[in-house]
């Protein structure tokens, strides 16, 4: 009786996990629009304009170290500041300071693995999301599973490259990979605050509500690969 009492409450973690990430996915996006709508009005938008011009290149330094801390943190959302990224320096600068910063954080934290193993990892993840993806430690499909995890919106990229520090693949080699799968994620992000800034209102509410429901999407389908990689190792 007691085994299957746990058996039972097993999937009703997991769904309440998944309803919270879902209500912190469409929270975001909510605020998202709220503060899109709020430039609509020429006076505040004209207000934006002048603050970012204001800022100048150290404007651009803060955010590449927002993103920086964003990633080495690990449970920190970076939608919304690819989101500001996009509406700050348009398409190219935005996603520019975007990758720099995520290139930076990546050595950063392979770094911080490589000299402290799992000590430093248990400060940034929790350590049921640890044994959750302790497959990765014995797969051999390592650079398929980076580019799938990097890839699909919601999956906690940041923690995860953590957990992938820890297995045999190499910096540069992750660096590769989870950077061209993280890409039209950030992409999407970064145009939703540049339509912003254009005026362009149409094309920003499809982004942003594109961007919920894709990343509600993935949080499912994240849900069902790490369901079927742990069942497979079992099965070894």
């Amino acid at each position: 009786m007691p085994n299957s009492s746990k058996k039972r409450k097993i999937p009703r973690l997991q769904l309440a996990g998944l309803v919270i990430g879902g209500l912190v996915i469409v929270a975001f996006t909510v605020l998202g629009i709220l503060w899109m709508l709020s430039l609509k009005t020429p006076e505040r938008l004209a207000a934006f304009e002048q603050k970012v011009e204001a800022l100048g290149p150290g404007g651009w330094l803060l955010l590449l170290g927002i993103q920086y801390i964003q990633i080495v943190a690990a449970f920190i959302p970076g939608g919304p500041i690819q989101i500001v990224a996009g509406a700050l320096y348009g398409p190219l600068g935005g996603l520019s300071v975007c990758l720099l910063g995520t290139v930076l954080a990546t050595v950063t934290v392979f770094a911080l693995v490589g000299r402290y193993g799992r000590r430093i990892i248990a400060l940034f993840v929790d350590e049921k999301d640890i044994l959750k993806y302790d497959f990765l430690k014995d797969s051999r499909k390592l650079e398929l599973l980076v580019l799938t995890l990097f890839f699909i919106p919601g999956t906690p990229k940041d923690a995860l490259t953590y957990l992938f520090a820890l297995t045999p693949i190499s910096t540069g080699r992750f660096m590769l990979l989870s950077i061209a799968a993280r890409v039209p994620a950030m992409l999407t992000s970064v145009l939703a605050g540049d339509s912003v800034m254009q005026g362009e209102w149409v094309r920003a509410l499809v982004l942003f509500v594109g961007i919920t429901v894709i990343s509600l999407g993935g949080l499912l389908l994240h849900k069902k690969l790490k369901h079927f990689f742990a069942k497979r190792k079992g099965g070894h």
